[in-house]
């Protein structure tokens, strides 16, 4: 409950709702799509960088205390933000921000939770990305905010506000079960545990409980299309949570109707995140990863044909789904194939790999749109690549047999 709190707070507030500050910022100081754009680039950035020592942290240290850092440095970030006034201090401000959302999520929370559950892992992964799919309603009340008081004072009361929730909830957060007499799924001894299978091709093939270390699973070609597919997908969806917005505004949508469409975006999300959870194991893993490729291929063909608001809904319920679809997917995939030996750690290389897509497509968006006036063909463009990943998808496959180092 608690990650998810946190989960749902950081994700809404930091990642999706970026998107209803770029034409205030845009407006005030008349800076180009590309340079606005270019934060995006420098969280993904930042990230990439962070992702693989956050995630080594994680596993080391424990997920609490990473947690309650990231509310600390996220609050502050935050606040910091509501008083730039120059494009230099804005990057700064906006690196800032996004080393303390890095301690604050996902690597934690999701470390965290694959220690606690293995029976259950696929569902509780499921709930846990939905919450963060459920945190883009607050891109409506943030472009409320911005209506109502102001850009700089919504980032003021954000800031208090990750205070206010996060540090309580991190303070929640236990790593472990083993620290406690349990082991994962709530039983209390390894006799009871071993009557339930845990349905991991991992812990049960390799005959030993913590599954493939980094070096490991480097070497394995399940590894590579894993951060192939992520890397083309974040990229995808970093474009549209950036540019949702100001895309849906020079296509004549006012803000209310933009910020709106933008938020059930998110929300819709959560069918897929949660839905692909539920049916993991029910269903080949591949199938579902290439029903979300292809849902999210379809939602980017619509939105770059979108003419009316009808068009932008229709648009929402194939991307939506798809997009949260692959973000629990891969992570069920990643802790099927690889274990809990060391989740974090690996997370943190893919998502450090990834920020290829998610560094370059939102900045190379944003410089389309300064150069052409439109973002029609970028969505075509983006379309094309997620469509090129199908068969690698129904390539994926559990790595060899391996023994620990």
């Amino acid at each position: 409950m608690a990650t998810s709190l946190i989960h749902f707070w950081g994700a809404g507030t930091f990642f999706y709702s970026f998107t209803a500050f770029f034409n205030p910022l845009v407006d005030e100081f008349g800076w180009s799509y590309a340079a606005v754009s270019f934060a995006a680039s420098i969280r993904s950035i930042e990230g990439g960088v962070a992702s693989p020592i956050v995630g080594y942290a994680a596993d080391r240290y424990g997920a609490r205390s990473l947690l309650f850092l990231g509310s600390v440095l996220s609050g502050l970030g935050f606040i910091c933000m509501s008083r730039i006034n120059s494009l230099g201090l804005f990057y700064l401000s906006f690196i800032f921000l996004s080393i303390g959302a890095s301690f604050l999520f996902p690597v934690p929370g999701w470390t965290a939770i694959t220690n606690w559950f293995v029976v259950k892992r696929g569902t509780v992964l499921g709930i846990l990305s939905a919450a963060i799919g459920v945190g883009g309603v607050l891109i409506y009340f943030t472009n409320r905010l911005i209506e109502i008081y102001g850009w700089r004072p919504a980032f003021m009361i954000i800031g208090v506000a990750t205070w206010i929730i996060g540090i309580p909830a991190s303070l929640i957060v236990r790593q472990r079960p083993e620290a406690y007499g349990l082991l994962p799924d709530g039983e209390t001894s390894p006799a009871a545990s071993a009557k339930k299978p845990s349905g991991k091709r991992v812990e049960s093939k390799t005959g030993y409980t913590g599954g493939f270390s980094v070096r490991q699973a480097l070497k394995t070609r399940a590894f590579w299309l894993i951060v192939l597919i992520v890397t083309i997908s974040s990229g995808a969806l970093h474009a549209v949570t950036v540019h949702v917005m100001p895309y849906l505004i020079s296509v004549d949508f006012n803000r209310s109707k933009a910020s709106l469409l933008a938020s059930l975006l998110v929300c819709v999300s959560t069918i897929g995140r949660f839905g692909s959870g539920w049916l993991a194991g029910r269903v080949d893993n591949r199938r579902l990863l290439v029903l979300a490729l292809l849902l999210q291929t379809f939602g980017l063909i619509i939105l770059g044909m979108a003419q009316s608001f009808r068009h932008a809904v229709i648009f929402v319920l194939f991307f939506g789904p798809g997009y949260g679809g692959v973000i629990t997917l891969r992570l069920i995939l990643q802790v099927e194939f690889f274990g809990r030996k060391a989740f974090g750690a690996i997370q943190g290389i893919v998502m450090a790999i990834a920020i290829i897509g998610t560094m370059s497509f939102p900045y190379l968006a944003g410089l389309y749109y300064d150069v052409f006036g439109g973002y029609r063909a970028v969505w075509f463009a983006m379309a094309a690549l997620l469509f090129l990943c199908l068969p690698f998808a129904m390539k994926v496959s559990p790595p060899p047999n391996t023994g620990p180092d």
